[in-house]
């Protein structure tokens, strides 16, 4: 759940860069649909802009025929993302980000593009860089063809969104009879928050399954930091936790006031229980 800066490519040089090279058959319809492109881009932006990109459905629709569309996915699939394609640069520009960590999670490694709606319903938005979204392979998976039908069922679109400001993740430590202690995480709304987004926001964290991802990660962070704990007093390991949060909380541009560290370091301070020995049961 991370923020991005918009692409400084616009659709129009990256269509016009992939299709370049495409047979003179194929290139003849392309070139017509040049400019059904760019305004789609237009029509995307707005929406996107405004959190509403589940009124794009006529969008969907176009263009009519087949063929055109199926030539327009395959400027994705063939002459944006291949290595020898004429696109391949520009793809490979629009996946580049800073610590190459995918916005949807927060943890995994970009390894692809996500097309924010997905190209196969959506064939004009299909090499249009504000729909492309650097991610992780798993993310990619996890949201597949997803369609938005209302705006509170859109997910975040690092472009265009930014939690940054406010804490919407937090973590839960529950001690359990008999049976290791469990880190669970959950999203809790800032008060005063848009409904809108605050359903968005949960949505977001459903879709890419944040909550299965961050709870194994934090017991390992545990592991981690116990033989740390196990070398000073109480006091000391409220402060060590204390300082571990406000660094990852300062560092906005790895995650910041939602990083699933900083919501577990926070967690584990305010925990009696672990800082008098619990932590050694991780």
């Amino acid at each position: 759940m991370r923020s991005l800066p918009l692409p400084s490519l616009s659709a129009r040089v990256v269509f016009q860069t992939c299709i370049s090279k495409a047979l003179p058959r194929h290139k003849r319809r392309l070139v017509a649909l040049e400019q059904a492109v760019v305004d789609a881009a237009d029509q995307f932006e707005a929406a996107a802009c405004a959190a509403a990109l589940h009124t794009l459905k006529d969008l969907a629709k176009k263009p009519v025929d087949e063929v055109d569309r199926t030539q327009l996915t395959n400027t994705y699939t063939n002459r944006l993302v291949p290595d020898r394609a004429p696109g391949n640069a520009l793809y490979n520009a629009l996946k580049r980000v800073r610590h190459k960590i995918c916005p949807l999670c927060g943890h995994r490694d970009v390894s692809t593009l996500d097309h924010q709606l997905p190209k196969m319903k959506y064939p004009l938005l299909a090499v249009v860089p504000i729909n492309l979204v650097p991610a992780c392979g798993i993310c990619n998976g996890l949201k597949g063809e997803y369609v938005p039908e209302t705006a509170s069922e859109q997910t975040l679109h690092p472009y265009y969104d930014d939690l940054a400001d406010q804490q919407w993740l937090f973590a839960r430590l529950r001690w359990v009879a008999n049976r290791p202690p469990e880190v669970t995480y959950f999203i809790r709304p800032p008060e005063g928050a848009d409904s809108v987004l605050a359903a968005r926001v949960i949505r977001h964290f459903q879709m890419f399954s944040l909550a299965e991802l961050y709870g194994p990660n934090a017991v390992r962070e545990m592991s981690n930091i116990r033989g740390i704990l196990r070398g000073i007093n109480v006091e000391g390991r409220h402060k060590y936790l204390l300082i571990a949060e406000k660094s990852v909380l300062m560092d906005k541009d790895a995650g910041g006031q939602n990083h699933w560290k900083r919501s577990l370091f926070q967690t584990l301070a305010g925990d009696s229980r672990y800082l008098t020995g619990g932590f050694d049961q991780f």
